[in-house]
């Protein structure tokens, strides 16, 4: 019930920003072009294809997620939702925060410092004009990742809802680097030969005792 919650709220919001609904393959109101009634399609087809508990159905493992990047990367868009720096986010109007003392702003890391080669940064907060400016496709397959998983699965159900084939990554970014995948770092989004991998020094600044930073 949460989950449902949480997608309808999300909904709204993007809605806000942007009402035209797309046809969708499943859509039975669509010719009626009443937005609500589209939204409650799409709401129970995405309800009634979920898996139990605790998984779902529109979610990639890390090793999907690199096997399908490496073998027909133009068919994915990677979207990373976090901040880009939290060390600025905390540390800029927040100094004072236990954070940004010593190493342990690092421990709560953004998009700069490390994301999942191939991803673009679309913090969370800025995916409703995403939306509205059409900068996300509806022709390829979005995978949304943030750092557990939680809040790019919400988020890959508001986009189902809004037409596109969207998924989570499960685990998230934490999951990604704790499973020893490649890691990009900066602002680019590169490419997994560009990447920085478990055996190399760069992926030392990540191995933190801190669990919540692997």
């Amino acid at each position: 019930m949460a989950n449902k919650f949480a997608i309808a709220v999300m909904v709204s919001i993007i809605i806000g920003a942007s009402v035209s609904l797309p046809a969708f393959a499943g859509d039975t109101a669509s010719s009626t072009g009443n937005v609500d009634a589209i939204l409650q399609d799409r709401l129970n087809s995405f309800i009634s294809d979920q898996k139990p508990h605790p998984y779902g159905t529109y979610q990639y493992t890390d090793r999907e997620l690199l096997l399908a990047i490496n073998k027909s990367p133009e068919k994915y868009y990677l979207v990373d939702v976090r901040t880009p720096s939290y060390n600025k986010f905390f540390c800029g109007a927040n100094s004072d925060k236990h954070v940004c003392t010593g190493r342990g702003w690092q421990r709560i890391y953004g998009y700069q410092q490390g994301h999942v080669p191939g991803a673009l940064n679309i913090p969370y907060l800025t995916l409703a004009d995403a939306v509205k400016e059409n900068k996300i496709p509806k022709n390829k397959t979005v995978i949304f990742m943030c750092p557990t998983g939680q809040l790019s699965n919400q988020v890959a159900g508001v986009f189902r809802m809004l037409g596109y084939k969207s998924y989570a990554l499960r685990g998230g970014v934490n999951g990604w680097k704790k499973n020893g995948y490649p890691i990009a770092i900066g602002d680019a989004p590169g490419t997994i030969s560009q990447a920085c991998h478990p055996w190399q020094q760069c992926w030392k600044q990540f191995s933190y005792d801190n669990p919540q930073a692997h």
